[in-house]
């Protein structure tokens, strides 16, 4: 159910401004492949994927994009928008830690697996308000 609203939210935005293709390529195009338990009020994420267009032709196919939404909770939520590199292929692995009330630094930590050139590899990725940062395990 909230993701239908965030959708009807996104084309209601995107009917409002037709200059912005970025906004509408997603809104068309986005799909939504982890977010946080809203269970504990700290900060929370969504992962969303974005192909390019096209078709595989002679092994190149299309490359993904993740859009890595992070916000903290409250009246005026500070929230912040991370995109990743283009690749062949992104996933989502798991998250490793969701931060708690009363934690001295909120920081999501999570996994994420890429393949590109038919080289895989994992990502280790710290997220907060202020930077994301990836390290290869």
């Amino acid at each position: 159910m909230r993701n239908i609203f965030i959708l009807l939210f996104l084309f209601l935005i995107a009917s409002c401004s037709e200059s912005n293709s970025e906004l509408v390529t997603f809104a068309n195009n986005f799909e939504l492949i982890a977010e946080t338990d809203d269970a504990q009020p700290t900060l929370s994420a969504r992962i969303f994927k974005l192909r390019e267009f096209g078709e595989c032709t002679n092994g190149n196919c299309p490359k993904e994009v993740l859009l890595i939404a992070v916000s903290e909770f409250g009246e005026y939520p500070e929230q912040k928008l991370y995109k990743t590199p283009l690749k062949e292929k992104w996933e989502f692995v798991e998250w490793n830690h969701i931060p708690v009330l009363g934690e001295p630094h909120y920081t999501l930590k999570f996994t994420l697996k890429s393949k590109s050139n038919n080289k895989e590899a994992v990502y280790s990725v710290n997220a907060d308000l202020e930077d994301i940062k990836y390290k290869e395990k």
